[in-house]
């Protein structure tokens, strides 16, 4: 049939059909003596299944190897939903920084969340990885294991809100002061000896339940309150009694409002849902110290 037949019997314009044949998809079976495309009866089908290939995306390079028999149909069609997925992700990672960048004036913030959410889910966790290697090295240590079982999971279908908390996160763990605090504290926490005993958990528990609700309240650290609130958790400390100055030097060593912003992040990004929030907890214990030293 000439290529005006095989467009009407198919549908496809009869450039489109030209086009496919140029490329090698479609090649005609034989020319006429003047020259015209002269094709077979398979043509039809043949043409129609290039179209729907076509409008799902599949390239000319890979339709050719299909029709070729260098690869199946399948194969094309699972490497295709790859690609597709990947252009997904992609697609949903813009969606959200746009999202996340509406109510913004400055171009300079739209630049870093499209440049930390282009990065490869290991990418990412190479972030998390170099904090962690910087902090602690080579020493094993709970609180890398935590950090590292813990570490943030930016979804593939992220909302604004999740966007956002990423690249807060990534640039407090690129941020050289906070590495440093950080290292600061796990070397300090490895001079001190094995990890605390579980009557010292009971009394970090009961620092939350007793110092808490001063905290929220706005108990002055130096009333008499606050004397009673130090008092009780006294009698509960385990072993001789310690130095309330040392004590509270101690608390502000290992307490930095940045790690509880750190853990509020990550539960934006994971879907936790924390029983208190990271920054409740760095206020009770910021209060506890300024009470002990009120009152040492």
């Amino acid at each position: 049939m000439m290529i005006g037949q095989l467009a009407a019997s198919t549908g496809l314009p009869v450039r489109t059909l030209r086009f496919y044949a140029d490329a090698g998809v479609l090649p005609a079976r034989e020319r006429t003596a003047s020259g015209y495309r002269l094709f077979g009866p398979d043509a039809v089908a043949r043409a129609r299944l290039i179209r729907t290939l076509r409008e799902l995306g599949v390239g000319l390079d890979d339709i050719k190897r299909v029709l070729s028999a260098e690869t199946s149909l399948d194969e094309v069609a699972a490497e295709h939903v790859r690609a597709l997925d990947a252009q997904i992700r992609v697609l949903r990672l813009q969606r959200a920084v746009l999202r996340a960048f509406i109510g913004s004036t400055d171009p300079e913030e739209l630049r870093r969340m499209t440049d930390l959410t282009k990065l490869t889910a290991e990418q990412r966790r190479r972030i998390v990885d170099d904090y962690l290697d910087a902090v602690f090295g080579d020493n094993p240590s709970t609180v890398a294991d935590r950090l590292a079982m813990g570490a943030p999971e930016l979804p593939e279908d992220p909302t604004p809100e999740q966007v956002a908390a990423w690249v807060e996160i990534a640039e407090l763990l690129r941020d050289p002061d906070f590495v440093a605090t950080s290292r600061r504290m796990a070397e300090r926490a490895r001079a001190e000896g094995p990890e605390p005993d579980v009557a010292q958990f009971e009394v970090g528990k009961a620092v939350g339940e007793l110092a808490g609700p001063a905290a929220r309240a706005g108990v002055d650290p130096a009333s008499a309150d606050a004397l009673a609130v130090i008092e009780r958790l006294d009698a509960l400390s385990p072993g001789p009694a310690e130095d309330r100055a040392r004590r509270a030097e101690r608390i502000e060593a290992f307490t930095d409002r940045r790690v509880g912003r750190y853990w509020t992040l990550v539960g934006i990004i994971n879907g936790w849902a924390p029983s208190q929030a990271p920054e409740d907890i760095v206020d009770t214990w910021e209060w506890y110290a300024r009470a002990l030293r009120a009152h040492a």
